[in-house]
């Protein structure tokens, strides 16, 4: 990632409209900052868990929890370490268990974990190789596929040059929405900027894909930077055997070239804002970087899908079959969503992670900056500052209510926000 692809976020002394807090010690005898206000308050814990000496992280993008406990965190991988492995499992100690996932080097992204009848599965996007895939907890590969070849605005045309045909577009998948049927959502946050809603016949069919929807507006570019290498042809089937299919990694038809429009992995700058989170003459309908996606369950008679559209600084709820309702304020870069009871935990990439109510109203943000950050491409663990975030990139509530935070930071940062 580039630092021109998701701006340059912190903007010291802006007012914000709910409070944020960072105090002294208050419910620990730890050296560790407390945030929060009330009944949300947490310890803060940076730098949580035990990696083994062979792995240095790389950008730290997402988190999970299995119904053991073990904590999944999904890494780029730090250019001289010495494993490839992307995804690491800690126990809820902190203590290493295992590590998978060389394939992801480079390209790992969003990661969901998913309990489907009695078996848990991963779903993951790789953006750098243009695949999303399903595993099992230990890696084994159930399905791995690249583009929507199926989807219209992937057919071919006069002049097209891209992927399947359409012209300039790219296919750089960010995250994944899962519902209690199987059908799931990708969001393409760093390429076509479209969303993707896929159907599964049960967990280990092939998926086919439903509805295309979302995008930029009539008449806007995609993107605004370079373009995935390649990887990722459409189609990609899994194998069953580990073994990447014909649209893994490194595998399949290129994608559009390096530098073709579409290819940007950040977005474009939204118009000015009406109203905190809210910008201006930006249809409800379109998406600009759709970063991230939950099916929120909060109220098992409505389910909704919410998208993270962080290009337009906005969340936008869904209906399941993909028909907007309507803008939940007060983000300025919303990364992704998890739930803990009635509670909605958002990373957002300008240095902070929001907590929202049943009625998706802001309870408060954690972790803002009272002191300028450093560079997220610092090498040097120690400039980073005890109590603050810099850009909070994936974040879950554990089975008790804790929180932890990924950051988009060069070197990586996993912090444990523990419930006190």
């Amino acid at each position: 990632m580039s630092d021109t692809s998701r701006r340059t976020f912190i903007a010291a002394g802006a007012a914000a409209a709910v409070p944020f807090f960072i105090k002294a010690d208050s419910k620990t005898d730890s050296k560790n900052k407390i945030l929060g206000e009330g009944e949300h308050q947490y310890e803060c814990i940076h730098d949580w868990g035990q990696l083994p000496s062979n792995i240095k992280y790389g950008n730290t993008h997402s988190v999970c929890e299995d119904s053991q406990g073990h904590i999944y965190i999904h890494h780029t991988v730090y250019k001289d370490s010495p494993s490839s492995d992307s995804v690491v499992v800690f126990d809820d100690k902190g203590k290493f268990v295992r590590s998978f996932g060389p394939m992801f080097r480079g390209g790992a992204h969003g990661m969901h974990l998913s309990k489907e009848g009695k078996t848990e599965y991963l779903y993951f996007c790789d953006e750098k190789h243009g695949i999303i895939t399903k595993r099992t907890l230990k890696g084994e590969e159930v399905w791995t596929m690249g583009y929507p070849q199926d989807s219209p605005i992937y057919q071919k045309g006069p002049g097209s040059t891209g992927p399947g045909g359409a012209s300039g577009l790219n296919y750089r998948p960010t995250n994944f929405a899962i519902a209690p049927n199987l059908d799931f959502w990708v969001g393409d946050g760093y390429g076509s900027y479209y969303m993707f809603h896929y159907s599964q016949a049960n967990s280990t069919a092939y998926p086919k894909l439903v509805k295309t929807f979302g995008g930029p507006p009539a008449g806007q570019a995609q993107g605004g930077g370079r373009g995935a290498a390649g990887g990722g042809g459409g189609g990609g089937r899994g194998r069953g055997d580990g073994k990447a299919g014909p649209g893994g990694p490194g595998g399949g038809a290129p994608q559009a070239a390096a530098g073709a429009p579409g290819g940007g992995r950040g977005p474009a700058a939204p118009p000015p804002p009406g109203q905190p989170g809210v910008p201006r003459d930006v249809p409800i309908e379109s998406t600009n970087n759709p970063h991230g996606n939950m099916v929120d369950l909060r109220d098992p008679a409505n389910p909704i899908l919410l998208i993270a559209d962080r290009g337009n600084s906005r969340i936008v709820r869904y209906t399941l079959d993909d028909k907007p309702i309507d803008v939940v304020s007060g983000t300025k870069s919303p990364c992704h969503f998890h739930t803990y009871k009635d509670t909605i935990v958002v990373p957002d990439l300008q240095a902070r992670v929001t907590l929202l109510d049943k009625n998706n109203k802001i309870i408060l943000h954690l972790g803002e900056p009272t002191v300028a950050n450093p560079a997220r491409t610092t090498e040097n663990r120690a400039d980073f500052i005890p109590g603050q975030f810099v850009q909070p990139h994936g974040a879950i509530f554990d089975h008790a209510g804790n929180i932890f935070v990924a950051e988009w930071v060069e070197i990586g940062r996993v912090t444990k926000l523990r419930k006190v």
